[in-house]
């Protein structure tokens, strides 16, 4: 029965907010508000800065030129000024802590040592920058138990399950599943603790290698633990944030902008693909499939009511369109060609050759009359993609005109309304028409949640502006 099952509340706090005394205290001060009535599972980044700090000292540590030895002191320094601005130096906890991080201090020593030695490694760089999110967890934890609350840690390599594509992992969620009802369930089901810490970012593969999980990895290490805990607590997710939620358009462009206060996973997925960065797609997929509500708050004011609930449910309201959304910075790359009408599997061939490459297709677009295809794909990746078409034996010049546009943006309306009231795609036409700005090419998704317009970069912020008033803005 769900009634039957205890309250879980997975909290989510990045390096924003970990970065001073301060910053632990709210923590502190959001904990007091929700330990009476629920347990919690805290999920930590690395303190502010300190994964680029191990990047570069992985980076370094591959050069004979560099003594890390130095960088490493840093890393050391950092930790403990914050060591001694949140400890008392008279409890237990602070000298834990201390010996904590001289321990693995000393592992990045020898690691560095260890790196100047052999090959760079994706594993190797994996285990590197995951030391980040491991000494902030404990940390963390022991900060806690030195205010009296009941707490206890555990580090993810023993509970996420990953593959093996080190720096960009995904989870195996069902072996991870099996993980944390045998390892972390125990731990926050014993009446010793009310909160247990977990590092973020990372994982394990299944020869126990440290994998990390890309952009957005914290985030994404919570909605792996809400599944897996899905079956035993009635859970829900809140994502601190230095953002208040979801925004209907990018105020670094819009002119006007406004909270979303209630989305869908679905619709959060579509802003999160379009450039919206407060959550991952990944992390939005995996919380839909457990099926568990979720919060963005803004951390500096964790009594505001202004926030972004996510929820499994399409909320249909009268707000047709939630957002005006948009990726400035694009390519497009046109294939034309009289022959691809009789020659078969032409885009089989062109997703296979692009995906290969690690290409990324952010939209596509195919005229009626098949003798061309259109698809964008990321500023950066538009000479790759140049040179593999143009020295293919299938799309080289001989039988296709390849034509690659750079200074193009993509501009999106989304929202479920898109898929119930017709006339969507009129209205883009029309607005942008009359005020002179040219679609170049026009993609919908398979979802239907979505209308993307191609249009010259120049004038993208123009365009978000024009659809705002004409879907949203009041």
């Amino acid at each position: 029965m769900e009634t039957s099952k205890n309250s879980l509340v997975i909290m989510k706090f990045g390096g924003s907010c970990l970065k001073n005394r301060n910053s632990f205290i709210q923590i502190t001060n959001i904990i007091k508000k929700y330990i009476k009535s629920t347990r919690l599972l805290i999920v930590v980044s690395a303190i502010q800065g300190m994964t680029n700090k191990l990047i570069e000292f992985y980076e370094k540590s591959c050069s004979e030129k560099y003594n890390c030895d130095l960088l490493v002191e840093e890393i050391y320094n950092t930790h403990i000024q914050l060591v001694d601005d949140i400890l008392d130096k008279n409890q237990d906890e602070y000298d834990e802590t201390v010996e904590f991080l001289q321990t693995n201090i000393e592992e990045l020593k020898q690691l560095g040592r260890l790196i100047k030695l052999i090959r760079p490694s994706a594993d190797i760089y994996d285990l590197v920058v995951s030391y980040g999110e491991k000494l902030s967890n404990f940390l963390l934890s022991k900060y806690l138990t030195s205010k009296g609350y009941k707490s206890n840690y555990i580090f993810s390599d023993k509970i996420i399950r990953t593959d093996d594509n080190f720096g960009r992992a995904l989870p195996l969620l069902e072996e991870t599943e099996v993980l944390i009802k045998q390892k972390l369930y125990p731990i926050l089901n014993s009446d010793k603790n009310n909160i247990v810490c977990v590092s973020g970012y990372y994982g394990s593969t299944k020869d126990n290698k440290i994998s990390t999980l890309g952009r957005g990895g914290s985030d994404l290490s919570a909605a792996i633990l809400a599944y897996g805990l899905r079956d035993v607590f009635m859970c829900k997710i809140i994502y601190w944030k230095d953002v208040k939620g979801f925004l209907n358009a990018d105020p670094r462009v819009a002119k006007k902008t406004s909270l979303i206060r209630n989305i869908s996973y679905k619709e959060a997925k579509e802003l999160a693909f379009f450039g919206t960065k407060v959550l991952h797609p990944l992390c939005l997929d995996v919380n839909e499939k457990s099926k568990i509500p979720s919060e963005v708050r803004f951390f500096n004011e964790p009594e505001s009511e202004d926030f972004t609930t996510i929820t499994e449910e399409i909320v249909q309201d009268e707000d047709i369109i939630k957002a005006i959304t948009s990726i400035e910075k694009l390519s497009m790359v046109t294939l034309e060609s009289d022959t691809m009408v009789p020659l078969s599997g032409t885009a089989s061939k062109l997703f296979s050759l692009l995906g290969d490459n690690n290409i990324n297709i952010v939209f596509i677009s195919q005229s009626s009359s098949e003798n061309n295809i259109t698809f964008g794909i990321e500023y950066e990746d538009s000479m790759k993609v140049s040179i593999l078409l143009r020295n293919s034996d299938f799309f080289g010049e001989k039988w296709f005109k390849i034509k690659i546009d750079h200074e193009i943006s993509l501009v999106a309306v989304i929202g479920a309304g898109i898929l119930h009231k017709p006339g969507i795609a009129g209205k883009v036409f029309t607005s942008l028409g009359e005020n002179q700005i040219n679609i170049k090419a026009i993609a919908q998704g398979s979802s239907e949640l979505n209308f993307t317009a191609i249009i010259d970069r120049e004038n993208c912020k123009k365009a978000i502006n024009v659809l705002y008033d004409a879907f949203i803005g009041k």
